[in-house]
C-alpha cells in the first residue's frame, strides 16, 4: 500500500515528543513491512539537517520524507491554511491510505471532501489519535479558550467523526471522546504505539541492575503544568533533607516557557542537588535514564497513553509514576500499588519517601501490553478499503437560483441566493447540489475567494460553527438552502444562524467556488448583523442561560481592537444601549 503518514513532529528533526515518536516508529514499522511510506512533515521547514542516525533508519525502511509545501495565499481563518496545503498536495497524487495525527485537524478538508462524495474515492482516511487541543486544555487545567482554539477543536472533532478509521494507543482516549459526546466511527480501534524494537528489529535494550541503591531520582517530561512538574516539587521540598542527603534529581526533558530551569530551581530547597538536561533526543535521554541507581519518575496528571512510562518498560528501567488512567493500562496488575501514586504532592512525597527507604525501589515493573502485537494490528488497519460513498450523482436536487432575497414563485425544494457582483465558478451548483445528495444536509454552503483593494483572501467555513456563531459567520454565505426552511429575508449570518439553532444540518464544502468583494460578517464589521444572531442564540437557549449569549457576545467585541476610523458604524454595545 502506499501510505502517507502526516505529522507536526518526526524523530530526526525534534528531539522528543508523544506525536514524533508514535509516528516515527509507526513508519518504520510500516515500511518494513512492504508498505510504500511516506512521511509528510507538517510545519515550518526543518531549521537542521536531519540526524544521521534517524536518516539511516528511514533510508533502511525505505521511508521518504515530505516536508509540506506551504502556500502565501491568505486565508480566513487562518488555520484552515495548513489543512488546505495538505489537501492539495494528497490530491496530486492520492495514497491509498493516509494516516493522520489528531491535533490540529490538518487533514480535515481532505476528510470532508471525501465525506461528500467530491474526492479521494479510493482513499483510506485514519486519524491516529494523541489528543487533540481541548484534551490539552482540559489536562492543563485551563479555563480560559480562545476562539481560534475553540475553531480548530470543532474541526479536529470533525475529522474524527468522519474518519473511516480511527486508532486510539489507550482505551482511555476512547472513552474521553466519547464521554465529550463525540460520535466516534463504528471502526474505532485501540492499538498501543509500536515500539522502537519492534518497528526497527533492533534487540531490545535493557538497563543493568544497581548494586549501591537508588543514588538518583529523575523528574522524566516536559516541565510543564499537565506533567506533573508543580506536584512534583512541592513533593521533593516536603521530604526531610537527610532522605536526599546524596541523592542527585535530574530534570530530563524540554523546559516550557512558563517553567523553566531557573524557576525550577527557585522553587525547589536549597539542599536538593538539582542538573537539567533540556537537549536530549530519545536515544540520549533513555541512556541516562539507565545509567545504574536511577530512578524515573512520571507525575502526569493525564496521559493519552504514556510514552515514558512505555519506554521504561521496554527498558527495564525502575520507575515510579501516576495514577492516571492510561497509565495504568500500561503497568502489569500485580505492580501498579507498588509503582503508582496519585499526581498529588502528597502523593508524590509519599511515594518518594517509599522509594528512598526501601530495598526494592530499583526493582523494574512488568508491563500489560505485549510489544509485539502493534504492529501486525496496524498491518490490518492499512489492508482496509475504504467503504464506497453514496453515489453523489445520482438523485440531485432540484435548484432554484434566486439574484434576490425572496422565495416566493421558487418551485425547487432548494434555493441557492446569488448577490449581485458575485462571480460563480463553473462548478459551483454542480458541487453543491452533489455534496448535498452525498450528506443529506439542509443547508450547503462553500468557501470564497474575497478581492478587495487589499487583494485577495480565501474564506472556508465550518458549517456548523456552534458557540463561535455568536462572533463570525462561520456558516457561510453562498449556500444551497431547503426552501421549505425559509421563511423571511434575512442576510446570509442570521440566517444560517437561525436555522442551525433551530436544528438544520449544516455543512460546507471547504473549495471557493464564488468569488466577490464583500466580507463574511463578524461582530467587528457587522454589529448591526451580530446582534440579530444574539438575540437568536438567546431565544435558543434555556431562560437560565438566555444571558450567556449576549455576555460572550460583549466579552468578545471588549476583547477586539478598535475598528479603523474610516469605518462609522456603531459598536456592539452602542446598539444594544439604543435597543434598552
Amino acid at each position: 500500500m502506499r501510505v502517507t503518514l502526516l505529522t507536526d513532529e518526526l524523530l530526526g528533526y525534534t528531539l522528543t515528543g508523544g506525536i514524533g515518536t508514535a509516528t516515527t516508529f509507526l513508519a518504520l514499522g510500516l515500511g518494513r513491512l512492504g508498505h510504500e511510506v511516506e512521511l509528510l512533515y507538517g510545519v515550518d521547514a526543518p531549521r537542521t539537517p536531519l540526524g544521521e542516525e534517524w536518516a539511516r533508519l528511514y533510508e533502511e525502511a525505505g521511508v521518504s520524507i515530505r516536508v509540506l509545501t506551504r502556500s502565501d495565499t491568505r486565508v480566513e481563518p487562518p488555520y484552515f491554511g495548513r489543512m488546505r496545503d495538505v489537501e492539495l498536495v494528497l490530491a496530486a497524487d492520492p495514497p491509498d491510505v493516509v494516516i493522520t495525527q489528531d491535533l490540529a485537524a490538518p487533514a480535515y478538508t481532505a476528510i470532508r471532501m471525501r465525506a461528500l462524495g467530491l474526492a479521494f474515492e479510493h482513499t483510506l482516511f485514519v486519524v491516529y489519535c494523541h489528543g487533540t487541543r481541548q484534551w490539552i486544555t482540559d489536562a492543563a487545567r485551563k479555563v480560559r479558550v480562545l476562539p481560534g482554539a475553540l475553531g480548530v477543536t470543532m474541526l479536529e472533532q470533525a475529522s474524527i467523526e468522519l474518519a473511516d478509521v480511527v486508532v486510539s494507543p489507550s482505551q482511555y482516549l476512547v472513552d474521553w471522546m466519547r464521554q465529550q459526546r463525540w460520535q466516534v466511527p463504528a471502526d474505532t480501534r485501540v492499538i498501543p504505539h509500536v515500539t522502537r524494537s519492534v518497528a526497527t528489529g533492533e534487540p531490545q535494550p535493557r538497563a543493568e541492575g544497581s548494586a549501591r541503591g537508588l543514588q538518583r531520582v529523575a523528574y522524566f517530561g516536559r516541565l510543564e503544568e499537565r506533567k506533573g512538574i508543580r506536584p512534583f516539587i512541592e513533593g521533593l521540598n516536603a521530604l526531610p533533607a537527610e532522605l536526599l542527603d546524596g541523592i542527585e534529581v535530574d530534570f530530563i526533558r524540554r523546559a516550557t516557557p512558563a517553567w523553566m530551569p531557573q524557576r525550577v530551581k527557585a522553587l525547589l530547597s536549597e539542599h536538593v542537588k538539582v542538573s537539567f538536561e533540556a537537549d536530549l533526543d530519545q536515544t540520549a535521554a533513555l541512556a541516562r535514564l539507565a545509567r545504574p541507581g536511577t530512578l524515573a519518575v512520571m507525575p502526569s496528571f493525564e496521559e493519552t497513553f504514556g510514552n515514558t512510562v512505555r519506554e521504561c518498560l521496554d527498558y527495564g528501567i525502575p520507575f515510579i509514576a501516576s495514577t492516571a488512567a492510561a497509565i495504568q493500562e500500561l503497568v502489569a496488575p500485580e505492580d501498579r500499588g507498588r509503582v503508582l501514586f496519585e499526581p498529588t504532592a502528597r502523593g508524590v512525597e509519599n511515594a518518594l519517601q517509599k522509594a528512598l527507604t526501601s530495598a526494592d525501589a530499583l526493582r523494574p515493573a512488568q508491563a500489560a501490553l505485549d510489544s509485539t502485537g502493534s504492529l501486525s494490528a496496524w498491518a490490518e488497519v492499512v489492508e482496509i478499503r475504504p467503504a464506497p460513498r453514496a453515489d453523489a450523482g445520482a438523485d440531485l436536487p432540484a435548484v432554484d437560483v434566486l439574484r434576490e432575497r425572496r422565495v416566493a414563485g421558487a418551485a425547487a425544494p432548494f434555493v441557492l441566493f446569488l448577490d449581485d457582483g458575485d462571480e460563480a465558478g463553473p462548478d459551483l451548483l454542480d458541487t453543491l447540489k452533489r455534496a448535498q445528495a452525498a450528506s443529506g444536509a439542509d443547508v450547503v454552503s462553500c468557501g470564497l475567494r474575497v478581492r478587495d483593494e487589499s487583494g485577495e483572501t480565501l474564506h472556508f467555513f465550518h458549517g456548523d460553527p456552534g458557540g463561535l456563531g455568536l462572533l463570525f459567520n462561520g456558516y457561510g454565505t453562498v449556500a444551497l438552502i431547503r426552501r421549505s426552511l425559509l421563511a423571511d429575508v434575512e442576510e446570509d449570518w442570521p440566517l444560517l444562524a437561525r436555522l442551525s439553532l433551530g436544528g438544520a444540518r449544516i455543512v460546507s464544502v471547504p473549495v471557493p467556488l464564488v468569488t466577490r468583494s464583500a466580507e463574511p460578517g463578524n461582530l467587528e464589521r457587522d454589529p448591526a448583523d451580530a446582534l440579530l444572531v444574539a438575540e437568536r442564540f438567546e431565544r435558543a437557549l434555556p431562560d437560565s442561560l438566555r444571558s450567556l449569549a449576549r455576555l460572550a457576545a460583549g466579552l468578545a467585541a471588549a476583547a477586539r481592537p478598535p475598528a479603523p476610523a474610516l469605518v462609522r458604524r456603531p459598536s456592539l454595545r452602542q446598539i444594544v444601549r439604543a435597543r434598552r
